[in-house]
């Protein structure tokens, strides 16, 4: 018997591991010491539905839906001077929101400090969000008090706004501001991943 036959055998043995080999370090094949069983989970856990925001400048007097507002009673209301102009420094913006749980409307009122400007941001002292029924505020849904907080649609996303203060910058005027969107919870707004 001739000794050519079986080492031509375990050449060709030793070659095809040698490929085997080659092909799990360049990542082509599977080390047998891992086990492959299926499909990572997608976990238990729902995603948050999708939510899209649009805003208009309202026809609402912001003013006089914070004065019919029973939780902050006039002390609050009171406190908001007018500017030069004779204007009271509120704001009210409608804002439709949208999701896979459907539609609601809301009017966001924000509060400004006279002018309105410092520092290159918005100076304002807070904002409240009340759901619209019917055109008109039925019930508040969100509030934030707070210098330079404010609540705004920025890329399709109601988000809630406020001053990031960095080393060196005088408390009435932050350099920086961050955003932490907000979520319909199916009856209020809520801070998602505050």
């Amino acid at each position: 018997m001739s000794l050519r036959k079986p080492l031509a055998v375990a050449g060709a043995v030793l070659c095809g591991l040698a490929l085997a080999g080659s092909a799990v370090v360049a990542g082509c094949g599977i080390d047998p010491r891992v086990r492959v069983e299926g499909q990572p989970s997608q976990g238990t856990a729902s995603p948050t539905p999708a939510q899209t925001a649009a805003g208009t400048r309202s026809d609402l007097d912001g003013m006089q839906v914070l004065s019919e507002d029973p939780r902050l009673g006039t002390r609050e209301t009171a406190a908001i001077r007018r500017c030069e102009h004779g204007r009271f420094p509120v704001h009210a913006e409608e804002v439709s929101l949208s999701g896979d749980w459907g539609h609601v409307d809301l009017v966001v009122v924000t509060v400004y400090v006279c002018p309105g400007r410092a520092c290159g941001y918005e100076g304002t002292r807070g904002t409240y969000v009340y759901r619209l029924t019917g055109g008109q505020p039925d019930r508040r849904v969100y509030a934030h008090e707070g210098v330079g907080s404010r609540v705004e649609v920025r890329d399709a996303a109601l988000v809630l706004v406020r001053p990031e203060y960095r080393p060196g910058d005088a408390a009435s005027c932050p350099t920086a501001t961050r955003e932490t969107p907000l979520r319909w919870s199916g009856r209020t707004l809520v801070l998602d991943g505050a």
